[in-house]
Parts: C-alpha cells; structure tokens; sequence
C-alpha cells in the first residue's frame, strides 16, 4: 500500500518560526521580565579628561593665575590668540614708525621775517624769534610756525622733541641755552619758544598726549648734550686712504 505524501509546509514547520505560547484557562502566566538598564556614561571620567590641561598665557591683560585648566581644542584657541596679539602689538609698532617716517617731510612754508631762518644759528636771531612770539599780531604766523614744526617726524616724545630743538637751533646756539639759565646761559625755561616747543609736540598725531613733563625732560637732556654734538661734529672721519 502506498502512502500519499502530503506537501511539506516550511512556514508551518520552520524551526526558526517563533510562535508564541499558549496558556489556557487556569493556568499560571509568568511575570515579564524588566528591560535592561540603559549604560551610563561615566561624565565625570570625560570632565576630568577635559580639564587634566592647563595653559600659561604669555601676555596677561589683568591678575590671573600662573595656569588655566582647560581641554585640548581651548588649548590650541588660546595658542591662535596668544599669536594673534602678538602680531597685532608688532604691527601698530610698525605703523607709528612708518607714521612718524612720513612726517619727516618739512610742512608747508611760513611767512617770517628776513632774519629769522632755521636753524637759528645765533643768539641775535635766537632774540628776534622770541620778539616775533610774542608780539601778538603775529597769532596767525605763531600757528602755522606749530603747525610746520608738528609736521617733523618723531617716533616718540624723545625723538620729537629733540627733532624740533635740532630744526629750530645749530649746536654751537643750543649749547648757550639751558633750562635755568645758569653759567650765564639763556633760560630755555622763560623763553617764548618752550610754550612753541610743547604746543608742536602736542599737536603731532603720534605724540598728541605728551605732558610738559616730559617734553621737559627731554629738552633739558637735549641741551645737555649740545656740547656733546658740537664735539663730534668737529671730528674729522678717519681717514680711508692707505699709505
């Protein structure tokens, strides 16, 4: 006798098919069991992580301490900063030289007396100059004298000052003035032309907040040293010839 094969059923009789139990009536349901938790990062490890770096600033703007605690990335921004201050200080120092190189062009002309030419190169004209401040019709002129000597380059307060002292005087005058008048010397200290000296110096964009003393300073150290220059001057070069 010959058995029929029934067709094979794989959806039936797949071994990878799950089918869900069956409970019937009386019997006991087990309880479902809980998710599994969730896995914590531990942030404590990856904030200490971020903070285990500490930076030393090189220029500080106010009290701080001698190391910053801070991540790799803050690290490397502080570095780019650092570098740009640094180069932003390098440049303004270079635009107040070129600023000052600029100026070293004389200003426009002014209208003075025949006997008045700079450098006064005698204390006769040096009495004329003084005469022509203080007479007070000559406001306009005394302005644009100002205007003229701010013109001359200077890249501090020093170099100013003694720029302007060196156009207005030669050495063998500069070194009949000081600033007390002692030794028999003219006092710089009474003369119209200080009042002349700070006004250029303050008007001067690169040296505009300069205060009398310290335009002081430097006018007394100037004719200090006129003697000094008078010398070096009269020194003949040594000569390059060979015998």
């Amino acid at each position: 006798m010959v058995k029929r094969l029934l067709p094979f059923n794989k959806k039936k009789c797949s071994p990878l098919t799950h089918r869900p139990p069956h409970y019937g009536p009386g019997m006991a349901v087990p309880p479902q069991l809980p998710p599994p938790p969730a896995p914590v990062l531990n942030m404590q490890t990856a904030e200490e992580a971020c903070s285990s770096l500490t930076y030393r600033p090189t220029w500080r703007g106010g009290r701080m301490a001698d190391t910053i605690p801070c991540s790799a990335a803050e690290v490397h921004i502080l570095s780019l900063l650092e570098t740009i201050k640094q180069q932003q200080d390098q440049l303004v120092a270079k635009v107040k030289y070129l600023s000052s190189r600029l100026n070293t062009t004389p200003g426009p002309d002014v209208e003075m007396p025949e006997n008045i030419q700079f450098p006064l190169e005698q204390l006769e004209a040096v009495e004329d100059f003084e005469m022509f401040l203080k007479e007070p019709s000559n406001g306009p002129s005394r302005q644009r004298v100002i205007s003229s000597l701010a013109t001359i380059g200077g890249q501090d307060v020093k170099r100013l000052t003694w720029n302007i002292l060196g156009r207005l005087f030669t050495d063998e005058v500069s070194h009949q003035i000081n600033w007390k008048g002692v030794n028999n010397k003219k006092p710089f200290s009474r003369m119209a032309t200080k009042t002349l000296l700070f006004s250029a110096v303050k008007k001067n964009t690169v040296t505009r907040s300069a205060t009398d003393a310290e335009v002081t300073k430097h006018a007394i150290r100037w004719f200090n040293l006129a003697a000094d220059r008078a010398t070096r001057r009269r020194v003949p070069p040594p000569s390059t010839q060979t015998e």
